[in-house]
């Protein structure tokens, strides 16, 4: 009985050490904890532009990630913000860095569609056909999503439109299968 509560007590005191400690594998210049949110990534979540201007100029790296691999910048291209965006990469935002499943931001921006975010990443050195874990790009993520405004955007920036993923489907594929008439003949006149 005396050693179950001793390794009860030891576990407890194990997972609580666990908690606290940074993350050893995480990306060059990351600053990942286990199970907490870094206040950079809070601000990202909520869109909160003071909050991230004032973190950075205090020399928060704007590549910390969560336990997702998700950047500020990822969070800030998700949620359309261009203001976050572009403050981001002015402090030198790693618009290539990926999450766990292989996602960059301009992945997360292509899904929600907006060109201003699509164009401000792709001129601060997003790789515009980077493929994630699945091989599918930022354009079969808009073609997906059925979001026009971002695939004619990803088309006019060079995003190669006969590329195809590692189910073997190309941007046109995963257009004809949400139906988006409007997408489907933009591909089709980009020669996809």
């Amino acid at each position: 009985m005396e050693d179950d509560v001793m390794r009860k007590t030891l576990a407890a005191g194990l997972f609580a050490l666990a908690l606290s400690v940074p993350v050893m594998a995480a990306p060059a210049g990351a600053q990942t904890l286990l199970f907490q949110a870094q206040p950079i990534i809070k601000a990202a979540v909520e869109n909160n532009y003071d909050t991230m201007r004032s973190l950075l100029v205090k020399g928060t790296s704007a590549n910390t990630s969560d336990g997702n691999g998700k950047t500020p910048l990822m969070y800030a291209a998700a949620a359309a913000n261009p203001d976050i965006v572009q403050l981001l990469l002015e402090n030198k935002g790693n618009p290539n860095q990926v999450d766990r499943n292989g996602n960059g931001p301009l992945f997360w921006a292509a899904g929600q569609g907006d060109a201003t975010v699509i164009e401000l990443l792709v001129k601060g050195g997003a790789k515009i056909d980077m493929e994630n874990r699945q091989g599918a790009t930022a354009l079969m993520e808009a073609a997906r999503s059925g979001k026009l405004e971002a695939v004619q955007k990803l088309i006019a920036l060079g995003s190669k439109v006969d590329r195809l993923d590692y189910t073997g489907r190309s941007a046109l594929d995963w257009a004809l299968e949400g139906r988006s008439q409007r997408i489907i003949a933009a591909l089709k006149q980009a020669g996809g």
